[in-house]
C-alpha cells in the first residue's frame, strides 16, 4: 500500500517537456514532434531524444500552459487525435509528475501531415 510522504514536489518545465513529448509520441496519428526553424517558413521532424524542442512549457497566473508542435500522420482525423493527445499529455502529466488538470491548459499545433511510409 502507498505510503504519503510529507513534502512538496519541484518539477523543472525540461522535465514536464520531455514527459509531454513522451506521452504525446505514444498517440496514434502522431508522427512526431516539430521544430520551427528559424528564418524559415518550414519545419524540421525531431528525432526521439530532442522531442522537447517541440514544447514550450510556461507558467500563467490560471496554471500551466503546454504547448506541443506536432506532425501528425496524412489522412488522419486531425480533432480525433488532437483530442486523444490533449487527454494522453493531462493523464501522464498528472500521473507522472502530479500536475493538477484543472491547472493545465494543452494547446496543439498542428505543423505538418506526413505519409508514415
Amino acid at each position: 500500500m502507498p505510503e504519503t510522504v510529507p513534502g512538496s514536489l519541484s518539477v523543472s518545465n525540461d522535465v514536464i517537456a520531455d514527459i509531454a513529448g513522451y506521452a504525446a509520441m505514444s498517440c496514434y496519428g502522431v508522427v512526431g514532434m516539430s521544430e520551427q526553424l528559424q528564418g524559415a517558413e518550414s519545419v524540421r521532424l525531431l528525432p526521439g531524444q530532442r522531442l522537447r524542442k517541440g514544447v514550450l512549457v510556461s507558467s500563467t497566473e490560471d496554471g500551466l500552459l503546454v504547448d506541443l508542435h506536432v506532425v501528425l500522420e496524412s489522412g488522419v482525423n486531425m480533432k480525433s487525435v488532437c483530442e486523444n493527445l490533449s487527454s494522453a499529455v493531462a493523464f501522464t502529466l498528472q500521473e507522472i509528475a502530479q500536475i493538477d488538470p484543472a491547472r493545465l491548459k494543452v494547446i496543439i499545433h498542428v505543423d505538418a501531415l506526413k505519409n508514415r511510409a
